[in-house]
């Protein structure tokens, strides 16, 4: 079996100051409205899969600004439906966006399997641009010999940031 080996790394991240936390009344907490959230989480998407057009971002209305707090957020991005974790950086609206799932471009896949074959193949892991799974999840591509003979290759998704690793080779 092939060594665990990071493919692709297009992990949506970063610190986002949103500016749009509500003005609470005296002692009570900040709330996170949902339209500067979505915006964010939006063009954190779209920065991070510049080809993936976000056609649609759900957020929850409101949420309490207390840091550390936690609240999913899902987007439609291309044919792809992304689940992102926004977590509250602090109480000025600040919030730190992370992908749940890896986004990891078909070819890096592809060429991870291509170059762990003991000899040339030509790779197929399906029609769809992008290989999107949560960590542990596995899913399979083709391989195919010059010979004409195949193998299914099972990948499994370790995290996140696109590493996978091939864990099972069988005939086709």
């Amino acid at each position: 079996m092939a060594a665990v080996v990071v493919v692709a790394a297009g992990v949506v991240g970063g610190i986002v100051m949103l500016g749009g936390t509500s003005e609470p009344a005296a002692g009570a907490t900040p709330r996170i409205e949902a339209k500067p959230l979505a915006k964010a989480v939006g063009a954190a998407v779209t920065a991070a899969y510049p080809d993936l057009a976000v056609t649609r971002v759900r957020c929850p209305r409101s949420a309490k600004a207390t840091v550390g707090r936690v609240v999913r957020c899902s987007v439609r991005a291309g044919t792809y439906d992304l689940q992102l974790q926004v977590t509250v950086a602090d109480r000025r609206g600040n919030v730190d966006i992370a992908s749940t799932q890896a986004v990891v471009p078909k070819g890096a896949v592809e060429a991870f399997v291509a170059e762990n074959a003991t000899l040339p193949v030509a790779v197929d892991c399906g029609p769809e641009p992008y290989v999107v799974r949560l960590p542990g999840e596995t899913f399979a591509c083709t391989a195919r010999f010059a010979d004409g003979a195949a193998q299914q290759v099972t990948l499994t998704v370790v995290d996140v940031a696109g590493t996978v690793s091939i864990t099972a080779v069988a005939p086709a």
